[in-house]
């Protein structure tokens, strides 16, 4: 299980005790290990017991628990309480903006143990009279049954591309001269997927030995095709291919059709991708762009002007422990550094986050202290003063005029007061937009990929104000966020409105998960002069004035 997986399953315990309203302060244990677990970079089954117990709030009978969920993919803690409780009540937790307590209320006052009946009962008009509910939290609530149901069967790319690395092993395991790639949605990029295609050179006998009670179970097999189910929940498919047509295979199952359609394909071998594209006299185009209607029609010139990773010269956006970071501002800048970036914005929580430890300007004296500090002794690298400034309700920014103008680069972003119509949503970001201390609006739309809707924004009036204001938008890099949305970067462009792909780093290793961010820009055709990490520090720090 990877850590989030295995934070996860803290989470549902302490959610579904609260249901039976057990003792709270174990609740608060569980929650805290959800909280902590989920930020980890090093994976939990490589920790010894010993190492588990230096993690902060983690004492011995968490850390059987985490032992046993890396081990075994279970907890019999939690095992105990799901057998309890009615299937239906436990998915019900899954409902935005439906804690436990009202679950709890719904279950054990209204009898209603599946979201199917909440639904019906929504459409019903019931939730109106009753107490803790209302109107406009039965409103809420078919939103969110809605947005539940039309994305079952969708899985987050990097949970696919995580399932995926563990099925190609274990082919290498039994079979260590197969080739085995990525093809489909995986390979071009999407943020969600519906289920996992591989194409192999291992043989349907190497295949069948994959197959276990807890790994794979397939449901189609021949000599070409397997198709099945992995770890009970990923719709599977690999395609059986050889040496000879590997490359062709790869590039046919990896789509789309009707940019494949387009091409006559020879039969020879070739050693990589890139030398089919070139056997077509087309340069090389890389799967994220190849659902782009007109890409074949491009000049190479044109293409080598949208952004690669390799561009981007320094990281915006990352947290440390000055706030709800897991590892210190010296380490995160260690390894953007080691990462081959000239410098690192750290852009804590500003203080009316709470939640996440928000700097209070005692704390953020200390951080530039520490900055100005490092600066002196990191050689050839920077790090820059930033805060990822919480935008109030009122569209107001966090913290005093003076405290504001002392930041090298501020990021606002709304974190709390969600529920908003496209006016209020749209005015409210306008507003710090029109704050002359803003110079990037983060995560623009709040959402969450699979689990939160974003709230609704006129991307024109956004847009409009910031080219007005001279407001770079975030395309937040994290893989449950890629907001601001692909789709949106055209528009930005065509205004010359900059877009920042920022890792929202929480630990080392999330630095790196910017290049989620770079696929999604490329399949947004963003080109490297409209990217503003493409800026040198003293260009970034120009542009901030």
């Amino acid at each position: 299980m990877t850590n989030k997986e295995i934070a996860l399953s803290f989470d549902l315990l302490a959610r579904i005790m609260e249901l039976h309203n057990e003792n709270p302060f174990k609740i608060k244990s569980y929650q805290n290990a959800y909280l902590n677990l989920r930020k980890l970079d090093k994976p939990l089954a490589q920790y010894t017991f010993e190492e588990l117990l230096e993690i902060k709030g983690i004492g011995d009978a968490i850390a059987e628990k985490i032992q046993s969920l890396a081990t075994t993919g279970s907890m019999p803690t939690l095992e105990k309480y799901i057998s309890i409780t009615p299937k239906g009540v436990v998915d019900m937790l899954r409902i935005n903006g439906l804690g436990p307590k009202k679950v709890a209320i719904l279950w054990k006052e209204h009898e209603i143990t599946s979201a199917g009946e909440l639904l019906y009962a929504c459409n019903e008009n019931r939730l109106v009279e009753w107490k803790g509910f209302g109107s406009k939290t039965q409103d809420s609530i078919i939103q969110a049954i809605g947005f539940l149901q039309s994305n079952e069967g969708k899985y987050l790319h990097t949970t696919v591309n995580h399932h995926a690395q563990q099925i190609i092993s274990l082919i290498k395991k039994h079979n260590p001269e197969a080739n085995t790639e990525i093809v489909g949605s995986l390979r071009r990029g999407h943020s969600v997927i519906h289920g996992l295609e591989l194409v192999t050179t291992a043989n349907s006998s190497d295949l069948e030995q994959i197959e276990g009670p807890e790994t794979l179970t397939w449901n189609h097999k021949n000599e070409n095709e397997f198709a099945g189910i992995w770890m009970d929940f990923l719709p599977t498919k690999i395609t059986i291919s050889n040496s000879s047509s590997f490359v062709k295979d790869v590039f046919i199952q990896t789509g789309p059709t009707s940019f494949v359609s387009q091409f006559i394909l020879p039969e020879q071998i070739l050693e990589q991708d890139d030398a089919l594209l070139k056997a077509l006299h087309i340069p090389a185009i890389t799967p994220e762009l190849r659902e782009i209607p007109d890409i074949r029609q491009w000049p190479i010139t044109k293409i080598n002007d949208l952004i690669t990773t390799d561009k981007i010269k320094g990281i915006i956006h990352a947290h440390s422990t000055y706030s709800d970071g897991i590892h210190s501002l010296k380490e995160m800048a260690t390894n953007t550094q080691k990462g081959g970036f000239e410098y690192l914005v750290i852009t804590d929580h500003s203080k009316a986050a709470v939640y996440a430890r928000g700097l209070t300007e005692e704390k953020l004296y200390a951080q530039w202290e520490e900055i100005d500090s490092l600066n002196k002794s990191l050689k050839g690298f920077r790090i820059l003063k930033g805060i990822e400034c919480d935008i109030l309700p009122n569209g107001d920014l966090d913290y005093n005029e003076e405290i504001l103008s002392r930041f090298e680069v501020v990021i606002a972003s709304i974190h709390i007061a969600f529920q908003m119509d496209m006016d209020k949503a749209t005015n409210r970001i306008i507003r710090a937009i029109e704050n002359p201390h803003t110079n990037i609006i983060g995560h623009p739309t709040g959402r969450l990929i699979l689990t939160r809707e974003g709230y609704p924004l006129d991307f024109v009036r956004i847009i409009d104000a910031c080219k007005a204001n001279q407001v770079a938008i975030e395309l937040n890099a994290n893989p449950q966020r890629l907001d601001v949305d692909y789709t949106h970067i055209q528009a930005c462009m065509d205004k010359g409105v900059l877009i920042s792909i920022n890792p929202d780093a929480h630990n080392q290793s999330a630095i790196h998960d910017i290049k989620y961010g770079v696929v999604a820009a490329r399949r947004g055709k963003l080109e490297q002069a409209y990217c503003l990490n493409v800026k040198t520090a003293a260009e970034l720090l120009e542009f901030c004035k």
